[in-house]
């Protein structure tokens, strides 16, 4: 079986039967817009979080905050907690820093995040069952795994949403480095189906370079799709550094070197190098970004005939490319 990623297939587009036109489409599900920003140092931002919770889109916070900063951003009246997800490890000290914060407060969504699930499936399992006997109004999301292989186990623990990719995020070297992963749009299709079958809710982490990118996630299956590296030139972003009278964007991995030296995490371990450390000219807001992928979910279910997002999964028919665009002008775009 050949797996495929983003930029290997398109969508194929059939008539609708009636006229329809993109105000006429529901981008929302449950309240919110599909979008998740990732718990990347640099976009997994309380400042963030507080400017998209207004625009319906979830936020995960990167684990990088005090406990005492945590509280003080979650109980800002500003800020609507229904958007925002707390990231937790699987070790006992962020257990007890995030139980610490969500004895005072709950978000939305406990995001359960290890940097490879299949090294240690037990400690998620433990995590995810302690979750959600202590905090059963949160929402529990596991991962990241790119195959279907512990599904089971995880929705067995308690996971309500699956967090799917495995190497393909724009800061990630996994694929390079090590040489382990899952062509994206294939992993969100396998995984995606099992989940549903399981009654299960997933989210597509990573690979996504375009709004289209995130239009075929949704089409392969997936409930919300996880950004970063589209979002990483924003303006609203953290670690904006000014070089030469031009400011940048600190944009690196969680597997990085840099990631590594700036949190004190050694080399016991035999850590490699999985993530990239990035300097992204800032360019704009993040809202032109969010606002572009709104205006891609609405159009792309006019093309296929459905008038609400939670309907593009069962009339998608993906097409095999051997090329997506003509790109012969795109050295003169602005």
């Amino acid at each position: 079986m050949i797996y495929l990623d983003y930029d290997d297939v398109l969508i194929n587009p059939k008539p609708s039967s009636r006229p329809l036109t993109r105000a006429d489409v529901n981008i929302e599900v449950g309240g919110v817009v599909p979008i998740v920003i990732a718990n990347m140092p640099s976009t997994g931002t309380y400042k963030i979080a507080k400017l998209l919770a207004k625009e319906k889109i979830v936020t995960f916070i990167h684990k990088e905050y005090s406990i005492e900063e945590h509280l003080q951003h979650l109980m800002d009246p500003d800020l609507d907690v229904d958007y925002v997800g707390i990231t937790s490890g699987v070790r006992q000290k962020d257990i007890e820093k995030t139980t610490a914060i969500l004895s005072k407060i709950e978000p939305a969504f406990i995001n359960i995040d290890i940097a490879n699930v299949y090294a240690n499936m037990s400690g998620m399992v433990t995590a995810i069952e302690y979750y959600k006997k202590h905090f059963p109004d949160c929402e529990i999301v596991a991962g990241n795994i790119a195959n279907t292989l512990v599904v089971d186990e995880l929705v067995k623990a308690g996971a309500d949403w699956i967090k799917i990719g495995v190497g393909p995020g724009a800061a990630c070297k996994t694929r390079s480095e090590v040489g382990v992963g899952v062509p994206q749009l294939s992993a969100v299709q396998e995984i995606s189906k099992r989940a549903k079958e399981l009654g299960v809710k997933t989210i597509a982490d990573g690979g996504c370079v375009t709004s289209g990118d995130v239009c075929k996630a949704i089409a392969a299956g997936a409930d919300m799709v996880m950004i970063a590296g589209m979002v990483s030139k924003s303006e609203e972003c953290d670690n904006i550094v000014e070089i030469d009278g031009k400011k940048y964007v600190n944009f690196y991995g969680l597997g990085s070197n840099k990631q590594y030296s700036k949190h004190g995490i050694s080399d016991k371990e035999y850590r490699p190098n999985e993530g990239r450390d990035l300097l992204i000219p800032c360019k704009g807001s993040i809202l032109d970004v969010t606002n572009q992928i709104k205006g891609a979910l609405r159009s792309v279910c006019t093309y296929v005939g459905v008038d609400d997002i939670s309907n593009l999964y069962e009339n998608t028919e993906f097409i095999k490319v051997n090329h997506q665009m003509n790109k012969s002008l795109v050295r003169y775009e602005t």
